[in-house]
């Protein structure tokens, strides 16, 4: 969702941009949310990646081991 939403909010930008007179403002926009999108994705597919790191709980020692 965050995704789609960055990536369709740079391309209005980016048209916006293409459509006005000066549209210095529009395009810093563009590739700034086009960047972040990029990010997103990437952070997406960082997470896909990373193994699920299981907890190993150390054994129940006796008092009486001391």
């Amino acid at each position: 969702m965050k995704t789609k939403f960055l990536l369709f909010s740079a391309i209005i930008f980016l048209l916006l941009g293409l459509n006005s007179k000066d549209g210095v403002l529009f395009f810093f926009f563009a590739v700034h949310l086009f960047t972040l999108s990029i990010g997103v994705i990437l952070l997406k597919f960082d997470k896909k990646l990373q193994p699920q790191a299981s907890i190993d709980t150390l054994p129940p020692t006796d008092p009486s081991e001391s």
